[in-house]
């Protein structure tokens, strides 16, 4: 318990402490400065710092179109028909994805398992062009996401999953370095966001069933290594988000999975507007009647894992990531019932 209380407090509230000095006194160092110049400590931060630091969070990707429209690679040799199973004469036929070119890397950042594959697929079947990541999913591959496998770095791709780890979370919490050095803190981002509680219980599912798709019986959840694991989960999923939004070094867009599932098409339409995308609305159509995508995790009945104790730590969690997004300028949480 205490390895966790460190695992959860520490890095965090030392990132909250000094936003929130940053904020209302203006007399500490503004953190994003710090990470990206070598003036000396005690140059204090004054209000157009701040308003620096805002402008630059709530900013816009410019892309260059071309005719109007995302540039497309020219060779056109990977393409993939993400509706392909619809009936002959369906519009949907038509469309197909392909890779970009020149187009500059925006990450896609959340904990495991808060939607970010089927994420990917509406970005992708409402664009016509492919995500990416910078992990290697063969699976994914297969599965008609033909940019997993590409340099995430070589403009091809429109967004590039990352959840902030290339080695074991334990290692991300414990190690400053590669903490900030795999968080790629100087890329644009959208930050995935979806309630710790649920987001934990389907990494799980994920890791006993090594499957995006599969369930498991309700017995592992009652197993020490879940309750082991969900320690240090919860303490990734709060420096995930406060390590973006503190120390992000470009503009950063925040997604509520929970608003996602409400409402994908509106969401959709806002993620292009700070992606500088243009809207296909033959294509928004066809998504309207294919919004599943082939690796979004079936429902299932509830599961209530968490112990009193724990639920109380996700509260803690919660309230700090909810705070740091107003005191941002963006929306608050989503409320989460099972445990708020």
């Amino acid at each position: 318990m205490r390895r966790f209380l460190a695992y959860l407090f520490l890095p965090s509230t030392f990132f909250l402490l000094l936003l929130l000095f940053h904020i209302f006194s203006y007399q500490v160092p503004s953190f994003p400065l710090l990470l990206r110049s070598s003036q000396p400590h005690n140059t204090y931060a004054s209000r157009s710092d701040v308003e620096r630091m805002m402008t630059l969070l709530h900013g816009q990707i410019q892309h260059n179109l071309v005719a109007g429209q995302l540039p497309l690679d020219p060779i056109g040799k990977k393409v993939w028909k993400p509706w392909k199973d619809d009936p002959p004469g369906s519009p949907c036929l038509l469309y197909q994805n392909r890779l970009g070119a020149g187009v500059d890397p925006v990450r896609l950042v959340s904990f495991p398992c808060s939607g970010n594959t089927w994420f990917r697929y509406l970005v992708e079947s409402a664009t016509g062009i492919f995500t990416g990541s910078v992990y290697n999913d063969k699976h994914l591959y297969e599965g008609g996401y033909i940019g997993e496998l590409e340099d995430p770095e070589n403009g091809k791709t429109l967004l590039q999953k990352t959840h902030a780890f290339t080695y074991t979370i334990e290692q991300y919490l414990s190690d400053f370095k590669k903490r900030y050095s795999n968080n790629e803190l100087f890329h644009p981002a959208i930050l995935l966001i979806r309630n710790p509680a649920r987001a934990i219980i389907s990494f799980y599912k994920f890791t006993v069933s090594e499957s995006h798709t599969e369930q498991i019986d309700e017995k592992h959840f009652h197993s020490k290594k879940f309750h082991s694991l969900f320690n240090i989960w919860l303490a990734h999923w709060e420096s995930l988000v406060l390590d973006r939004l503190l120390g992000s070094r470009a503009p950063v867009y925040v997604v509520y999975y929970e608003e996602l599932v409400a409402s994908p098409q509106h969401t959709l339409r806002q993620v292009f507007t700070f992606l500088g995308s243009p809207v296909d609305e033959g294509r928004m159509r066809c998504l309207e009647n294919h919004l599943e995508g082939k690796f979004k995790r079936g429902s299932s009945k509830h599961i209530d894992p968490y112990t009193p104790e724990e639920k109380n730590y996700i509260n803690v969690a919660t309230n700090k990531v909810n705070l740091t997004l107003q005191m941002l300028g963006y929306p608050p949480l989503p409320t989460y019932p099972d445990v708020m």
